[in-house]
Formats: structure tokens, C-alpha cells, sequence
């Protein structure tokens, strides 16, 4: 007996899927790289095939690029090359017969895996314009500012802000702003 399919519906796009989507979250897509990434450079120094732990990172940088909530792009784009250097130092300490040859093995690896570490970095950002990390970009900035709703109106910013130059306001303020921006 087969299962039934799950209906389409027409959207702008033209015809989806009604089934929901798989998304990750920031920390769950960073978790899966630290994980992936360890049990590839484990797996990779049994074999003694490096490529196998760097073609794992890059499937997994471009996996989690794909699956993490569009909220979460931000942190999800930054992670990738220190979630390899934990694995990496995990991987070492365990495999290794003492700190030295950690330290050295840990090194060794780091360098023989830089242009794959830049490559998934770099393709797990590419994803992550594509996706809207551009949004994330703004809207952290606009809450550094202390601004979580976008930037006020004109007019809302300067009666809020006081500037009336009376007692209560800063030196140097007035209803203009600060004087370095005049």
C-alpha cells in the first residue's frame, strides 16, 4: 500500500511542497559541524586519507548553510574554522602519545587543512548572503544601537532624545544632535 502524497498548493514561487522543512538551530547546526568534523578527522587518521576529514568539513559546512533557521545565519557563518580547530585539538589529544605531539599533530593538520577550512568558511557564507545574512547583519547593528525595531522617524528621534539643551541633557547636545555630526 502506498503512503499518500502530501498536497501542493500554488504559491508565488508556483507549486511547494506542504511538507515542513528541516531546520536546524544555530547551536544544533554548530554542534553537528564540531561533531562531523571530529568523527571525520578520527576516521581519517585510521585510514590515513586526510582528504577524507576535509571533504567532511566542507559537505558539512554546506549542509548546515542550507538546513539552519535563517535567524541563526550569523553565528552559523562565523563558527566554521574554530568548530575544526575544537575538533581538531580533541582529535589529537585522543589519538596522540603525549602534549607535544598533540600540539605538533594539531599544528600539522590546521595547516594541510587551510585551504579546505577557507573553502568551506567560504562557500558556508556565500549560502548564507544567498539566505539572508544580510538581514542578520542589520539587525544586530540596529540592536547594538539600541534600536531592535529599525531606526526611529525623524521627528520621534529628536523628541525622545530630550536635546533641548536644559539642564538634564549632556554638554554639547542640543536638539541638532552631537556637534561632531552638525
Amino acid at each position: 500500500m502506498s503512503r499518500p502524497r502530501p498536497q501542493a498548493f500554488a504559491g508565488p514561487g508556483g507549486p511547494q511542497s506542504a511538507a515542513p522543512m528541516v531546520r536546524l538551530t544555530g547551536r544544533g547546526a554548530i554542534l553537528a559541524l564540531l561533531v562531523l568534523s571530529f568523527l571525520g578527522l578520527i576516521v581519517s587518521d585510521g585510514l590515513g586519507w586526510g582528504i577524507f576529514a576535509n571533504g567532511t568539513f566542507v559537505v558539512t559546512c554546506i549542509l548546515m548553510a542550507c538546513y539552519v533557521k535563517p535567524s541563526d545565519l550569523l553565528p552559523v557563518t562565523v563558527c566554521p574554522p574554530l568548530a575544526f580547530f575544537v575538533a581538531c585539538v580533541c582529535d589529537k589529544l585522543i589519538t596522540s602519545s603525549g602534549g607535544t605531539a598533540a600540539a605538533e599533530g594539531t599544528l600539522v593538520t590546521l595547516a594541510t587543512s587551510a585551504p579546505w577550512l577557507f573553502l568551506g568558511t567560504a562557500v558556508t557564507i556565500l549560502i548564507g548572503l544567498r539566505r539572508g545574512l544580510l538581514d542578520n547583519i542589520r539587525d544586530l547593528r540596529q540592536g547594538l544601537r539600541g534600536e531592535p525595531d529599525g531606526p526611529l522617524p525623524p521627528r520621534v528621534r529628536r523628541t525622545t532624545g530630550g536635546g533641548s539643551g536644559g539642564p538634564g541633557d549632556p554638554p554639547g547636545r542640543d536638539s541638532d544632535g552631537p556637534a561632531w555630526r552638525r
